[in-house]
């Protein structure tokens, strides 16, 4: 049995984390989206897999054939990025078995989801994942019979049709015959609403002919599922995570660093003297924190990552190799890799009037539902001392931020941004030579 992985998306509404990095490689606790999607099959004894790509795809074949060097896969090029249904479309000849599953590349899942899809595939099952939610305005919404049984699925639909419903979460099982089903959806010219072939609309197909059985793989207690579309959902991604951890201590621990709650500390990682972790924390390998440093809940620290003295960070994602050298506090953010942060630099992540933050997408001003949020910072930034960040806002990668600059606005990639100053000597000090 085969599984299709779409991970064909430029992510733009995920930049400037996409900048220098495809969507489906962007990482939860350290480790890429695709490759948590991976492993999730193999656990399932899957191991064949066609991945569907178009932007930055030399970076996943690479990855993937250094990380699973053991595993088949097969990549295409989606030319024209005309939606999930002609990304699935492209694989109807790598597809033998009757059955087969296709999932979305830019979401996690836990891995009894992952099996039951697959056991709905070994059955002959159409099967689709669903998440239950009464937000059926921002979801792809699967309708069911009075046994969960799913009969059509709604593209968003309006919130007094249908007030709460399952949220399509990207996860099928799927008959060969969708690709007949998209063939003549293709010939017919026939695109959703969004000027694009969906795979929604062709599984619809799927479920009224009543040729197969279906199912639907829902989400129960202890379950869960991550799209990450935006990048504060990295952040829940990682809350979530790092909430069920368990303490794993293989780095080093100076004298006088404090500990409450589990952390996972990796090899090389080191704790430094002074320091108070309200965990949960995750610190990976050859990460270097403090002396005196407050690391509060849900802070995740990339490989190499330096947090020098006297900085705090909380509920924040650290990259690679990124360093704030000391006195700076870091909130509800995500800092990319090979970061510079100059002393003093600081993250406000909360608003005087307490509503929740917006965050510019696509040009547009969303609202993240986050009453505390600080920067999202691309890839290779450095700031100037007193650097003073306000919530919300994005810094593109390869961006310089000068010294005690306030960043009220996105900044571009490849940017130098600083302000001026005027200064004014109103009269000499009366004891000066």
């Amino acid at each position: 049995m085969k599984v299709v992985i779409l991970a064909a998306g430029e992510g733009i509404r995920l930049q400037p984390l996409t900048d220098s990095s495809p969507k489906p490689m962007l990482k939860v606790l350290g480790e890429p989206i695709l490759k948590r999607i991976i492993d999730g099959f193999l656990k399932s004894g899957i191991k064949s897999f066609v991945i569907v790509t178009h932007y930055m795809e030399e970076k996943i074949s690479n990855f993937l054939a250094k990380e699973f060097p053991s595993i088949e896969f097969t990549f295409l090029h989606q030319e024209e990025l005309k939606g999930t249904g002609n990304a699935l479309f492209l694989t109807k000849n790598e597809i033998s078995d009757d059955f087969f599953i296709a999932v979305n590349g830019d979401c996690i899942f836990s891995e009894s989801l992952i099996k039951q899809t697959v056991k709905a595939a070994e059955a002959g099952s159409i099967s689709v994942g669903g998440k239950y939610t009464k937000d059926t305005e921002n979801f792809g919404i699967i309708i069911v019979d009075e046994n969960d049984k799913p009969i059509k699925m709604v593209e968003k639909p309006k919130k007094e049709n249908i007030p709460s419903g399952y949220a399509n979460i990207g996860l099928y099982s799927l008959s060969r015959e969708i690709f007949k089903i998209l063939g003549n959806k293709h010939e017919n010219n026939d695109v959703s609403s969004r000027g694009e072939y969906e795979i929604p609309d062709a599984v619809n197909l799927l479920l009224t002919n009543g040729k197969y059985p279906t199912s639907l793989v829902k989400l129960k207690e202890n379950d869960y599922w991550f799209d990450l579309g935006r990048p504060w959902s990295l952040l829940k991604a990682n809350e979530y995570l790092l909430s069920i951890i368990k303490d794993r201590r293989e780095g080093t621990i100076e004298e006088n660093v404090h500990i409450k709650g589990n952390i996972i500390l990796k090899k090389g990682a080191i704790l430094r003297s002074g320091t108070y972790i309200d965990g949960p924390a995750f610190f990976d390998e050859g990460a270097d924190i403090g002396p005196n440093c407050y690391i509060r809940k849900f802070s995740f620290f990339g490989k190499k990552a330096r947090i020098g003295n006297g900085c705090e960070v909380k509920n924040s994602v650290i990259g690679n190799n990124t360093h704030a050298a000391h006195l700076s506090y870091i909130g509800d953010s995500i800092i990319d890799d090979d970061c510079n942060l100059a002393a003093g630099t600081i993250t406000a992540n909360l608003r005087i009037d307490k509503k929740s933050i917006l965050v510019s997408v696509k040009g547009i001003k969303e609202d993240s539902g986050r009453r505390k949020l600080g920067v999202i910072m691309g890839k290779g930034v450095e700031t100037g001392i007193g650097a003073l960040l306000m919530p919300g806002v994005k810094i593109g990668s390869n961006s310089w931020i000068g010294a005690g600059t306030i960043v009220k606005e996105d900044i571009p990639p490849d940017s130098i941004y600083f302000s001026s100053q005027n200064y004014t000597v109103k009269r000499k000090r009366k004891d000066a030579d």
